[in-house]
């Protein structure tokens, strides 16, 4: 088999899989002896999700919500006329316990399915109560079989990509906020660098998800030690980028507040100007030298950007009387430290 039949088949897998757990199933639902073979593809249908996680979760909730609502109706069945009103009690009953229980609101659905269809059939066909709960487990177990054991989804080349590209929009907008410094933090530009800013956490919110979804992929992986390996390097990049992406956040709060203070000198914009291009080159080092998904080498990267030594002892209160007035500004309240102040 070619590379490229075999990658297709690898990466394709929501087209295929689901039809084949569906013909397993409705075969396996006829060789157990059942009258409705089709309750089985449909479990195997709705069963095949996203990640062999949410198919197992949905599997389970459809099997466990579809044995609650047969043997429910069942025990009520004999005492209940077939109309809407008796349908709805039942369901009534039924939501009202899994409320109470708070169970996920799948189980109600399957639940509820189970007491309409139940009542219908029962009556008619005696043997569509087995059938049910036999033909939801065939379905369910097939389906979480061939998602699981048949290459299994794997977001991991996706997460690497986004992480990827948002690493490099990072250092692009550390670039830019070096510029803006350059030019004094002119309040003109700062509505345009908060526009790009924006755009930049949805990128690392879409990476971030996708990274879970790889994490849920590789869950009930049976053979995927080094995929797991891989996805824990992946995990430590991504706190960085995000540890990334919230420190420079505050160092635009930051500079933006000492220009309006009047007492950011043009040497000064300058240095920080520097600095912020370091940092740029320091992000895309770090993801085109060891790159993305692989060790990061424990080597420092090797900068101009020291503070003072004075300073050493006075860092940590600053830093903190900084984030302490942030919280106040953004709940309402007033903050008397600003960074023109002169006492320790």
């Amino acid at each position: 088999m070619s590379d490229n039949l075999w990658n297709t088949i690898k990466n394709s897998g929501v087209v295929w899989k689901m039809p084949l757990a569906a013909a397993l199933s409705w075969e396996a639902a006829k060789w157990a002896g059942s009258s409705h073979p089709y309750l089985a593809p449909l479990t195997a249908i709705l069963s095949v999700q996203a990640t062999v996680s949410q198919s197992m979760q949905f599997a389970w909730q459809r099997v466990l919500g579809t044995v609650a609502g047969v043997l429910l109706t069942l025990c009520v069945t004999p005492w209940l006329p077939l109309n809407g009103w008796s349908i709805g009690a039942c369901l009534l009953v039924a939501t009202f316990a899994i409320q109470r229980l708070k169970l996920d609101h799948t189980m109600v659905t399957q639940v509820a399915l189970s007491i309409l269809l139940v009542l219908f059939f029962q009556h008619k066909m005696p043997s569509y109560s087995l059938d049910r709960i036999r033909d939801t487990i065939i379905g369910a177990v097939l389906a979480v079989l061939v998602q699981s054991l048949l290459f299994p989804p794997d977001s991991i080349p996706s997460a690497k990509q986004k992480m990827t590209r948002f690493a490099d929009h990072l250092a692009s907008h550390f670039i830019k906020a070096g510029q803006w410094v350059e030019q004094g933090c002119p309040p003109s530009e700062a509505q345009t660098l908060k526009w790009t800013w924006q755009a930049l956490f949805q990128e690392l919110h879409q990476a971030t998800t996708e990274l879970d979804k790889a994490a849920q992929s590789l869950r009930y992986h049976p053979f995927a030690a080094k995929k797991r390996d891989l996805l824990n390097r992946l995990t430590r990049q991504m706190e960085q980028l995000r540890s990334g992406y919230a420190n420079l956040s505050d160092m635009i709060r930051v500079l933006g507040q000492w220009s309006q203070t009047g007492h950011f000198t043009r040497e000064q914009q300058q240095q920080w100007a520097d600095h912020l291009q370091e940092l740029a080159q320091v992000i895309k080092r770090w993801h085109t030298g060891p790159g993305i998904s692989t060790e990061v080498s424990a080597g420092k990267f090797s900068l101009s950007l020291h503070a003072p030594a004075h300073w050493e002892q006075e860092q940590y209160p600053l830093a903190l009387y900084m984030n302490a007035g942030q919280l106040l500004q953004d709940f309402g309240g007033e903050s008397a430290f600003s960074l023109s102040r002169s006492s320790p």
